[in-house]
């Protein structure tokens, strides 16, 4: 039956799965949700109380605060 075109219930399709509109969209989040986690990232560092990447996770004394520059 296949050799006329005709598909039975419960056949087995080979259906590729294809891009749609949610998986760009899901693409496109998780862009901008990078981009917004190494713009706080790189803010963090700049007022953190120590040098380095790892600084960023140090708290500065309540009382003395210093921003540099």
């Amino acid at each position: 039956m296949s050799q006329l075109g005709m598909n039975l219930p419960g056949s087995s399709r080979t259906a590729r799965p294809r891009m749609n509109i949610y998986t760009g969209l899901l693409f496109l989040a998780v862009a901008a949700l990078s981009a917004a986690v190494a713009l706080v990232w790189m803010a963090g560092m700049r007022v953190a109380p120590e040098e380095g990447p790892m600084g960023a996770f140090k708290v500065q004394d309540a009382q003395r605060i210093t921003l540099p520059g």
